[in-house]
């Protein structure tokens, strides 16, 4: 397991395959191998793929604080992560959580990024999404893996999916989410999420010049439609793209599509060196 220590956190990172490297961004709740269908894509597509957990995720430090975490302070950990692995311009693609660190790093630090792939992401956090983000910090902070997962499985999959999937969908995420998943964390990352209700990023988004990809989910619950198009609206050099009946964890319900607007997208905006 490879580590860059930035501070006194540990930051968990993989580094895999080689060409024009691409950064995917972690959503709150995810690790590294949650990315696992699109990596393999990416790296035989001829990228080289970096990914890390966020602190406060997984297998990276936790520290004990809630002012350690915020979108601010996650993009600084990426442009310390990126300055370690000698790159100093990526592809950057963030899904929920990790599109919205995405954007403050496009803005915050733009000489890295050629250009930025944004997946069920939101700039800004109105009443509904707060109530819905509270409801989970409200599963995070009872310590229980099931309570957490119910807390939030209908939210972030489509019914068709869920369906699908049957009832092993709901046990295999208890199982997962009981070992190695620190509540404490998630709730500080929650809390971090939530200040986007008061700091919004829309107004910040003018600044963001890269090409820009929005992908929406249509039957998203969490961050549904509405949330992409004010991102669309806001950043000029965008793409705007809506996947049909996929609900907020697009990447893992629609990964053809996804995976194919991914490469598309990096494909037709080769690193620039300006």
């Amino acid at each position: 397991m490879s580590y860059v220590r930035i501070g006194d956190v540990d930051i968990y990172y993989e580094d895999h395959g080689s060409g024009e490297p691409v950064v995917l961004l972690n959503g709150i709740f995810m690790n590294t191998k949650s990315w696992y269908l699109q990596l393999k894509s990416l790296v035989s597509g001829g990228y080289r793929v970096i990914l890390h957990d966020m602190r406060g995720q997984w297998n990276s430090g936790k520290p004990d604080c809630a002012e350690c975490y915020s979108l601010e302070i996650h993009a600084d950990d990426l442009k310390h992560l990126l300055d370690e692995l000698n790159v100093r311009k990526a592809h950057v693609i963030g899904t929920s959580y990790g599109g919205e660190v995405g954007m403050c790093f496009a803005i915050k630090y733009p000489e890295y990024v050629n250009d930025l792939t944004l997946i069920t992401s939101v700039s800004e956090v109105h009443e509904e999404l707060k109530i819905t983000a509270l409801r989970w910090l409200e599963g995070a902070l009872s310590n229980d893996p099931r309570k957490f997962v119910l807390s939030w499985i209908n939210d972030v999959y489509s019914d068709s999916f869920i369906e699908r999937s049957g009832p092993q969908l709901f046990e295999r995420l208890v199982s997962i989410y009981s070992s190695g998943f620190d509540f404490k964390s998630a709730a500080y990352l929650l809390k971090s999420f939530l200040k986007m209700a008061e700091e919004p990023l829309t107004p910040r988004l003018r600044n963001i010049s890269q090409p820009t990809l929005i992908i929406a989910a249509e039957k998203d619950r969490v961050k549904p439609p509405k949330y992409s198009e004010i991102i669309a609206k806001n950043i000029t050099n965008s793409t705007y793209i809506i996947i049909n009946d996929a609900g907020h964890a697009v990447v893992i319900e629609k990964p053809t599509i996804t995976n194919y607007l991914l490469i598309g997208f990096v494909h037709s905006h080769p690193l620039s060196t300006t």
